[in-house]
């Protein structure tokens, strides 16, 4: 019998080039921000030439497009740690907030491209769309497994707080930025989940 055999060499260098283009281009965007960024020195972060990254990427704006993708994969794949506590899910997103605090660039990109995704004629629509109900649908179950195990109340609008918690977060990110980075994201976030851990957890206690 034959033996199952894996990718091909080619393909999985193939894979990890297009990896390293984007994790690349993930830290130079967040540092740089977008604008400012040139696919030149992309290619010199990921240390190929200009021609080995239009080779995976035919221009700037599909790279950017690859990298929003990217980014959203990983931080699903970072939720995968998370409890089934809805109290320790709201902890886990103020320290990813945190972290991706250090990237300004990313989250500039996330709030522009955000707010133009929502044309349908937009190569990102789709994506944008299919992601944002993707993550009230997430904290909606979620919300409704903590009421059946008595986390939290049972008489609760599920999607509703799903839906409040995702357009707080993209309001004070918006905030954030247009005022100059001017006061600490991360601290009103945890007031606003902390008031809505103690109205909606049957012990009546916050983060």
């Amino acid at each position: 019998m034959a033996t199952p055999r894996g990718p091909r060499g080619p393909y999985t260098a193939g894979r990890a080039r297009r990896t390293q283009i984007l994790e690349a281009a993930l830290l130079r965007f967040g540092q740089d921000g977008y604008r400012k960024t040139s696919l030149a020195r992309i290619a010199r972060d990921a240390e190929i030439t200009d021609a080995g990254l239009l080779h995976h990427f035919r221009d700037k704006q599909q790279l950017l497009l690859a990298v929003v993708e990217y980014w959203h994969e990983r931080m699903d794949v970072r939720w995968e740690r998370v409890s089934d506590s809805v109290r320790d899910a709201f902890r886990c997103h103020l320290e990813d907030t945190a972290e991706t605090l250090t990237m300004p660039g990313m989250i500039e990109l996330a709030v522009v491209l955000t707010a133009e995704a929502t044309a349908p004629d937009h190569p990102a629509h789709d994506h944008f769309t299919t992601w944002q109900e993707k993550g009230v649908k997430e904290l909606a179950d979620r919300l409704r497994a903590g009421s059946r195990n008595g986390e939290l109340r049972p008489d609760l609008d599920h999607e509703g707080i799903a839906r409040e918690c995702a357009a707080m977060d993209a309001g004070l990110l918006q905030q954030w930025l247009a005022g100059g980075r001017s006061f600490d994201l991360v601290a009103v976030m945890r007031g606003h989940l902390d008031r809505l851990m103690r109205a909606v957890s049957t012990d009546g206690q916050g983060l």
